[in-house]
């Protein structure tokens, strides 16, 4: 869906972007992380010709880009940035239907995907629809962000560091709700931040850039696994790779599980579709090396032990 083939961008005498080769598949998630000054956003801002590439080739759906109106390119795909740019004088509905409205569509048919995308993204229609962004917390206006991003049912969705801003508990939220959407519409998006833990939650692949290049890309799981150098060794956690694998881990996957299910519990349980870093953490602070496992209903579904983990559990 998205190609870089040796592009490189040049502000003046210096290398933002320096011969990097990327293919980004129809649905992936794929993130972009690095250091503050890597060329991260200016990739990004190539792909939708915010910033014009100096060498190379991009192809979107295998088309060259300069080859195509960088007006009509931009309406096909979506766009989400850190202060999500609503105009401050636009209702939330009017500001989602902004890009909709440039492609031509009749207004019921626009009304009708302002109302689902609030609904999708968990923002009742009656409450916000009329509001003004003012009016909006910090996590309610990133997520009018991404519904306006999603507006014209663009193929594509970038992201430029959307949740950076916002405080951890709204940003984590926020991350479970971007997942939770790509599960239903399966777009094909890049991402960027700077923080490697929101890569390692996010991504299907990760890419690391430092100085303008790719150094590493692969899988969560493969890249804690084997960093190619120190620096992604260092961006990836250093010491404390294995708990952020284990982040990646669910509890479902190397539980000892019930040969039929068991009670309720309430109470120093972890769920099935916890980390196996959060039942770590639970069996430090509650000095215990066992947890039973709940499902979502609070039922006993097996049982975690910390010398299974420790002796070759999968992970």
């Amino acid at each position: 869906m998205i190609e870089l083939q040796a592009v490189s961008k040049a502000f003046g005498q210096t290398l933002a972007v320096d011969g990097i080769s990327l293919t980004v598949a129809a649905g992936e998630l794929c993130v972009l992380v690095g250091t503050s000054g890597c060329g991260k956003s200016t990739t990004l801002r190539m792909v939708n010709r915010l910033c014009e590439h100096s060498a190379g080739e991009i192809r979107i759906d295998g088309q060259p880009i300069d080859r195509l109106d960088p007006q009509a390119l931009r309406r096909r795909i979506g766009y989400a940035i850190q202060n999500t740019g609503l105009f401050p004088h636009w209702t939330v509905a009017r500001n989602i239907g902004v890009v909709p409205r440039l492609l031509g569509w009749p207004a019921a048919r626009i009304r009708e995907r302002v109302e689902a995308l609030l609904t999708l993204l968990e923002l009742p229609v009656a409450e916000f629809a009329d509001k003004y962004p003012s009016q909006l917390s910090g996590g309610q206006a990133q997520r009018v962000g991404v519904a306006r991003a999603l507006a014209g049912d663009p193929d594509i969705l970038l992201m430029d560091e959307p949740f950076g801003a916002l405080d951890p508990i709204t940003r984590d939220s926020l991350q479970n709700e971007l997942l939770r959407i790509q599960a239903q519409v399966r777009k094909t998006i890049l991402f960027v931040t700077h923080d490697m833990d929101e890569a390692l939650k996010l991504a299907d692949r990760i890419v690391v850039m430092d100085k303008g290049r790719i150094v590493q890309q692969d899988t969560p799981a493969a890249l804690l696994a084997n960093p190619c150098n120190a620096f992604v060794e260092h961006l990836v956690g250093g010491q404390e790779r294995g708990l952020k694998r284990a982040g990646l881990v669910p509890v479902a996957s190397v539980m000892q599980p019930l040969a039929s299910p068991g009670a309720v519990i309430e109470g120093g349980v972890i769920r099935a579709n916890d980390s196996v870093r959060q039942a770590i953490s639970l069996m430090l602070w509650q000095r215990c090396d066992s947890l039973p496992v709940v499902n979502e209903q609070g039922v006993q579904v097996g049982v975690l032990h910390l010398g299974h983990l420790l002796n070759g559990a999968p992970s």
